[in-house]
């Protein structure tokens, strides 16, 4: 997912330097079902108007659809299209991987993160989908394909035995997240688009709490 097409710096500027160490104190004193509420109470209101990115200390809600701002002007540029178009395709799977699994998982915090997971990414979704057909573009296959999670990794899902479904979703999704956090971190230093790169910023930091999260679980 990283070798998006872009070349971009993945160093953090101070702010996400401040953010990461926030995340990183958050995991240390919360449980994780209380992180994975976090992450659901995230998917509700509007996002940030155009040219009007929201603080860094903020975490604001990614399921509004773009009828929520009528008049905005858009200034998304290709780079921007592109992101919001191969992010679409990565989050289908994401949904794809905990659907197969999240009636089969037998630890309960688990089961929690992946229904968190759930409600984020389908609001995000919306919103991808909505901005896209606004550009009068549709997510397309080949701007994902080779990006995400193969078959192989689906297959030893849907196939994993119940005693193993765990640790099998703990090694795929957090490898399919990381992928996730990866993309949106190079769209910061190449988008344009302050809705867009908002998205990005909430992504990264989403993604990276959830691959915290799992790296921390029994497997």
């Amino acid at each position: 997912m990283s070798g998006a097409g872009v070349v971009v710096s993945s160093a953090r500027p101070p702010e996400g330097r401040a953010v990461a160490r926030a995340w990183r104190t958050t995991l240390r004193v919360l449980p994780l079902h209380l992180l994975a509420v976090l992450l659901v109470a995230g998917c509700g209101g509007s996002p940030a108007p155009s040219g009007q990115p929201a603080p860094a200390d903020a975490t604001p809600p990614v399921a509004a659809t773009p009828a929520a701002t009528p008049g905005v002007p858009s200034e998304m540029t290709g780079i921007d299209l592109l992101f919001l178009s191969m992010m679409a395709g990565h989050t289908e799977q994401t949904l794809e991987i905990v659907r197969l699994v999240r009636d089969r998982l037998t630890d309960d915090e688990l089961r929690t993160l992946v229904a968190a997971v759930e409600a984020t990414e389908t609001d995000e979704l919306a919103t991808a989908r909505g901005w896209l057909a606004q550009a009068g573009r549709s997510a397309r296959a080949d701007d994902h394909a080779g990006h995400g999670t193969g078959p192989a990794q689906l297959a030893r899902l849907r196939d994993a035995p119940d005693t193993e479904v765990d640790e099998v979703l703990i090694e795929v999704l957090s490898a399919h997240q990381q992928a996730a956090a990866d993309l949106a971190r190079a769209h910061q230093a190449a988008g344009t688009d302050a809705r867009v790169l908002d998205l990005a910023r909430r992504v990264e930091q989403s993604r990276s709490a959830q691959v915290a999260l799992m790296a921390g679980r029994p497997g």
